[in-house]
This record gives structure tokens, sequence and C-alpha cells, in this order.
């Protein structure tokens, strides 16, 4: 998952309000024929939490404290779905789902290019919210699931979750890297990272210390992002809502998809296969966003001080269209060989 200035995403309002301190009215609504509570509207705490992660992100050298202190300037309450805490970028079939659909869609197409099934041991890193943990749960029903997340605050909502839920037996979340993964060798049937292995540093010890935990025979999958063959450098890019690919991409992460293909296969993996997906991604979902950021029924459900910030990001959306043209979007999988 990755920080951006233009995503929103919603918990449960209950939950929200339970987590965020959140004391606006909840508001019912309809969703395939059952009642469920909008996300509540972003409260006057978040937008302090939001400055001080600000001012904390740019103080920080750490590598891990600048990532962290970015995700923290979006709690639930400065997301743009309605409904979940996802936290990726969709993906869109038709061009016509909502946020929710589209990104619960890209967590199905992770979970169908690991090979995700019934009994499966799984580990998820860079979780976010842990809302597609909780999906593959009841859509794929795999033993146990296991996040790790560098992002406090990401692990503490999860397992709150996790435990209203009754589901603590089957997936547990906790704080660790995922180039340091804590868990012996040989553990995991499958190992996915969904929009997050970018941040890594580098994504090459993640891969590593995948292939170390997975069993024989075993899986890794990604969804990430990648440079399009042939494009420039990080540095050319002007829009605003691409800001975060200059200060969250670790530099050795930057290169296209067959780059990425030898590094799974010098690491060990088997079977590699690395496929873009980036038509059904970016465009689609900068369209989405776009049209939601200027729709006035929009404004009234977020900050002042969001909705600025949100202005700002989307002040030239048809230069963040041609400069997503040079940004590609993976889909990456490969197989611990049996011996």
């Amino acid at each position: 998952m990755r920080p951006s200035v233009f995503r929103t995403v919603g918990p449960s309002a209950r939950a929200a309000v339970r987590q965020h301190g959140h004391r606006q009215p909840l508001r019912p609504a309809w969703s395939g024929g059952k009642r469920i509570m909008a996300r509540p509207q972003a409260s006057l705490r978040e937008d302090v939490r939001m400055l001080g992660s600000l001012v904390k992100f740019r103080m920080a050298s750490d590598w891990t404290k600048k990532v962290q202190s970015i995700y923290e300037m979006y709690p639930p309450g400065h997301l743009m779905t309605e409904e979940s805490t996802y936290f990726n970028q969709g993906y869109w079939e038709t061009g016509n789902e909502t946020y929710d659909a589209a990104q619960e869609a890209l967590a199905g197409l992770l979970a169908d290019t690991v090979g995700m099934r019934e009994g499966d041991t799984v580990l998820d890193c860079g979780f976010g919210y842990g809302d597609q943990d909780f999906y593959w749960l009841k859509s794929r029903k795999p033993r146990q699931i296991f996040g790790i997340n560098i992002t406090p605050k990401h692990v503490e909502f999860a397992s709150d979750r996790a435990r209203r839920e009754g589901v603590t037996d089957r997936v547990n979340f906790q704080l660790a890297s995922a180039t340091e993964i804590p868990f012996p060798d040989n553990t995991f049937d499958r190992v996915v990272s969904l929009e997050s292995a970018m941040h890594y540093q580098p994504r090459s010890q993640f891969f590593k210390e995948a292939y170390r935990v997975l069993k024989p025979g075993g899986v890794i999958a990604t969804a990430d992002i990648v440079p399009m063959p042939g494009a420039g450098p990080r540095e050319n890019l002007k829009a605003h809502a691409l800001g975060w690919l200059k200060w969250t991409v670790d530099d050795r992460n930057w290169h296209d998809r067959d780059v990425y293909a030898e590094k799974l296969s010098q690491t060990g993996f088997e079977s590699v296969g690395v496929t873009t997906i980036q038509p059904k991604v970016w465009e689609p979902w900068r369209a989405y966003i776009t049209k939601k950021v200027a729709d006035p029924a929009f404004k009234p459900t977020v900050s002042k001080l969001y909705y600025r910030v949100l202005q700002k990001a989307w002040a030239d959306p048809e230069l963040l269209k041609r400069e997503l043209e040079t940004v590609d979007y993976i889909m990456a999988a490969g197989t611990k060989p049996l011996t």
C-alpha cells in the first residue's frame, strides 16, 4: 500500500468512532441488500495528526520513520472509499466500479495470482489496515494469515478489528519489517505484498526473506509499482499527486518489470511471471478520483484542511494523466523449488 494525498478510505463507522474518536453522526446506507453505516467525516483530531505526521516526515532521517510518518498522515477518516479501509489503487474491470469494489478486486487478483487456497498459511507483508486479509479469510479460507507492517497504528487498527470479529485464531498482525521477517524458515505456503513492496529497503531483500520463509513449493506474489520500460527518472515527475514516488520509494526499487523478473529469478524463484495491469489501474483510478474531488457533494464529507490538500494534489489532472503513462503497475509471482 502506498501513501497519497488523494486517496481516502473509510472503516466501518462504529469502528472508526471507537478507534479515532469521531463524533459526527453516522449515516445509514444500503449495499447489496444489507444496511451499512457510511464512514464518518474526518475529525479535527485527524487534521492535527496529519500535520504532526507531516512535520515528522520532514524531520525524519531514518527511512522507516519517514515511511511510517507518511502513512500515519492517512487515518481512515482521511481516506476515499465509502465502506472499507482498503489502501490501494484498485483493479477496474469496467471503469464504472466503486472504489471499494475496485480495491477488493485487486486483492482478489493478488489471491488468484499467488494461488491462495483453503488450508494455506499466508504471510501478508505491508497489510495497511488489513481489509484484504479479512476478505481472504472469507473468500479463500486459508488456515491462518499473519500480517506484518512497520506502521504501529495500522497494526493496532487491524488487531482491534480481528478481536471484534472473533478471528484472532485465524489472523494475527504484528509490527515487523518485510526485509527482516520474524518467522522461521519454511513456514508459509504463500507470501503476498499488496502495493507495498516498492517501499522496502530494498525490495530484493524482501524477495530473499520471502524465499527463506516459504515452504518448498510455496509461492510469492506482489501487486507493485515500477516505471514503464524506458521511462525517465522519478525526479522528472511534476504532478503533485505523484510526489510520494520521490519520497518513499527506494532508488534500488525503481526499475522496470523485466528487471523485476530477473531479481525474482536471481533469488531462486522458478516459474517467474511479471505481468502489467497498468491500463486497468492508473487511468480509471485517476478518472474516478478526479470526478469525486470535483463533485460538490464530496466537499462536506471531509475536513477543510484535507479538502485543500486534495485540491492541490488534483490541480492538474491532465498532467497527472500524462505522467501516469510512465508508471507501470504489475502483478508478479514466483515459486520456491521443491528441492
